[in-house]
């Protein structure tokens, strides 16, 4: 302990994952020997932790798994990220969101058991990695035409290279991640006043298909997952 910070000899006790996050030259050198964190996962949280990689893996997000990336308050659980704008050409490359999982933060100020996520954004940062890379910004207050429907878990994780491959189209879509029955989610598409409903459940995602539901009448028809996108440019048409 005599390399650390007096900070860090606090941390030490307290909450020795901070260590981690010491700004200090000797810390730093110190927090290279850490042990991954991966390595002390419990059953529930290396479940969880899998689960992630693998919508990570099915959305073709690409990502650095980092040991020693820690959140500085003690309520974050289980997953912390930060999003790097790639390409960057104006000097270190800096994180442009941060953030992640606080499941026990809600109760722990006294209410009921909630999970929950959360980030900060840079602005300027965000900003400026945009005009870098050329990207057009989409107009405000655009309505959505379709809604993504999607139950189970193995529909939830392909349901984000989809829902990616329909906004890339210039389709305007929403989704509810969140949800998992169909009559919430049907509410939501109601209340969006979206012309179609797509349905994605387990055996679409075994089979490579996928059900457009006409909200107006409710008439339903199957069709080949490969071919949505230019089956909804033909129907948004009319």
């Amino acid at each position: 302990m005599k390399k650390v910070c007096g900070q860090c000899k606090v941390r030490f006790k307290k909450n020795v994952l901070k260590m981690l996050d010491c700004k200090e030259t000797d810390c730093k050198e110190v927090a290279k020997d850490a042990p991954p964190i991966v390595d002390f996962l419990d059953d529930e949280c290396k479940a969880h932790f899998k689960r992630v990689l693998e919508f990570l893996d099915e959305a073709k997000v690409p990502y650095i798994l980092n040991p020693h990336l820690v959140r500085g308050l003690d309520y974050y659980t289980r997953t912390v990220f930060e999003f790097m704008p790639e390409d960057t050409t104006t000097g270190p490359q800096l994180a442009i969101i941060s953030g992640g999982r606080y499941d026990r933060l809600i109760d722990l100020l006294g209410g009921p058991k909630t999970p929950a996520a959360g980030w900060a954004m840079g602005i300027e940062r965000v900003i400026i990695a945009l005009k870098e890379q050329n990207v057009s910004v989409p107009e405000i207050g655009l309505k959505p035409k379709v809604f993504l429907i999607q139950l189970g878990d193995a529909a939830k994780r392909k349901s984000l290279s989809l829902f990616e491959n329909l906004r890339k189209s210039g389709i305007e879509v929403k989704s509810s991640l969140g949800r998992d029955s169909i009559k919430s989610q049907l509410r939501i598409a109601h209340r969006l006043g979206v012309k179609y409903a797509l349905i994605f459940g387990q055996k679409e995602a075994l089979e490579g298909t996928i059900i457009i539901r006409e909200m107006d009448t409710g008439i339903q028809e199957t069709v080949l997952l490969e071919k949505i996108v230019d089956a909804m440019k033909k129907r948004l048409k009319k």
